[in-house]
């Protein structure tokens, strides 16, 4: 299947007009075409024969079969060709550090290079926007449209929860047995802190806070399962080539928006250009779906409401913690014959197999996890929300050369800092200016403490479970010192209940950015 041609085609092949545009330039964080929601999206348009769907990516097809092998192809492990990266302006709040942000850069956009993590997120979370007033978007109105599109490998397809999807195109399961020595000791400790292990992170039924299991995008072969391969496979896009369109390596240089004879706004035509330099085309449209799409008659809003998490590593010195094999070189020959031949061994071995989710208001002085009240334990409603994740995960300390093991990664869930993400240039390939504009509020400040406060008393818990490891902590637990240690947008603003730009007829924007909250 790897060697059957994907059609492509190049921008002076493609037609002078389509019913859909799916427009796009996904290493440079302004317009996403083939990306993690425009192969979903360019999958449902092009159902119907009768619909012409053109796909504007300005990466590559890029999909080797080292591509697909989970571990190789993640970020951290690949060669670097599937993603882009960014660098911030030097933070004021955090003593002017700079940090780096990465992208996809071929279809499939960040679902070919991420960590597989397959996670809907909390009913609490569609429920507060619903609440707010944003029609469609309740979980139970959500819902549908994540079973349409999974298939949980996990699930009998006889006897599956009416919550799971069975026959969707986007595969999911989880790992039945752990790769790494310390997970078992993080769900002890967990639980022994009043953090309940959750089997099934993808259940509406579970609690708001627990130690949770993994789920990950990958196929019942072993194979990751991006966006791309699940839903524009290559005999599904062979199978539907006269009417779907897919355009790679070309960058769009704008949107052409007129005013009609009823002084309404609508985008009527993109210009599109090669990588190559050669002169530009302009296509016409009755339907362009846009990704962070440029649109400088609202300068007030498009861009000026960036959120974001800033983790905090708190690594081990040393390296007490093992995996279920060594590093050597028998040990990949091994890896790669039980991976080729059985779909089995450490290829597909996450970066992180459990993760923790709590909130900060039901600490007790001791950071126990004290959920008093039944509503406490109600993952539909939206003050249950967690404000902290920790991660645990194997890796090397930066600090300390030479000694690894496990450390953690302290997440502030739900920051009220605001940042932006503006224009460079008017050059298309231009990067953006973005300043995340990390812990420029009080609030962000105190939530990270308890983050950090809670990841030690975790430390202390895993300890006392028999197995040891020593961390680089703060000072002391004094606020100056947590500090110094962590030292080292509104929805509906651009677009409406169903993703249409305000004022602009024909564009939408389809991409994580229209989410209320990050």
């Amino acid at each position: 299947m790897w060697f059957n041609s994907f059609p492509q085609r190049s921008v002076h092949d493609i037609q002078d007009a389509y019913d859909y545009v799916i427009i796009g330039n996904s290493s440079e964080a302004r317009l996403v075409g083939g990306g993690t929601a425009g192969c979903v999206l360019a999958s449902r348009l092009s159902e119907d024969p009768s619909v012409s769907v053109l796909v504007l990516e300005r990466g590559g097809l890029k999909d080797g079969w080292i591509s697909r092998i989970p571990l190789l192809s993640s970020h951290f492990a690949s060669d670097g060709s599937r993603t882009r990266l960014w660098n911030t302006v030097p933070q004021k709040h955090v003593d002017g550090r700079v940090f780096e942000f990465a992208g996809g850069n071929s279809m499939g956009g960040a679902s070919r290079v991420n960590a597989m993590l397959y996670t809907r997120g909390l009913p609490a979370e569609y429920n507060s926007w619903s609440l707010a007033g944003r029609k469609g978007w309740s979980y139970d109105e959500i819902q549908q449209y994540f079973i349409k599109s999974e298939t949980d490998l996990d699930q009998d397809p006889n006897n599956a929860d009416d919550y799971h999807g069975v026959s969707g195109p986007w595969r999911n399961r989880t790992h039945k047995e752990s790769y790494w020595a310390h997970t078992a000791p993080i769900i002890r400790a967990s639980e022994s802190l009043g953090v309940p292990y959750v089997e099934d992170l993808n259940s509406p039924l579970h609690p708001p806070h627990g130690c949770a299991k993994m789920h990950f995008n990958i196929d019942g072969r072993g194979y990751r399962s991006s966006t791309l391969t699940a839903f524009l496979p290559r005999p599904l896009v062979n199978e539907r080539k006269a009417h779907l369109h897919i355009c790679t390596n070309s960058i769009v240089l704008r949107i052409e928006i007129k005013e009609d004879a009823n002084d309404i706004r609508r985008a009527e035509g993109v210009y599109v250009q090669s990588l190559n330099g050669r002169s530009p085309t302009r296509l016409s449209h009755s339907f362009s779906a846009a990704f962070d799409a440029e649109v400088r008659d609202i300068p007030a809003l498009v861009g000026r409401i960036l959120i974001t998490w800033c983790p905090r590593p708190i690594p081990s010195a040393t390296a007490r913690f093992s995996s279920q094999v060594a590093s050597a070189p028998w040990t990949i020959i091994r890896e790669l014959y039980l991976y080729i031949l059985f779909g089995l061994g450490l290829l597909l071995a996450p970066v992180l197999e459990v993760s923790i989710f709590v909130q900060s208001r039901l600490f007790d002085s001791d950071f126990r996890l004290v959920a008093a009240h039944k509503d406490d334990k109600d993952a539909s409603l939206p003050m249950n929300l967690p404000d902290i994740e920790v991660m645990p995960r194997r890796g090397r300390s930066r600090q300390v050369q030479g000694v690894g093991g496990l450390g953690c990664l302290a997440i502030t869930l739900r920051p009220s800092s605001t940042g932006t993400i503006k224009l460079a240039s008017s050059d298309p390939r231009a990067a953006p200016i973005i300043d995340p504009n990390y812990f420029s509020t009080e609030h962000d400040w105190v939530v990270m403490r308890q983050a950090i406060r809670f990841t030690l008393r975790l430390k202390a818990a895993i300890a006392a479970q028999g197995t040891q490891s020593e961390y680089i902590v703060p000072a002391s637990a004094d606020d100056a010192d947590i500090d110094a240690f962590a030292d080292g947008a509104p929805f509906g603003g651009v677009v409406d209940d169903t993703l249409r730009v305000h004022g602009v007829a024909g564009l939408r924007v389809a991409d994580s950015s229209i989410f209320p909250t990050s």
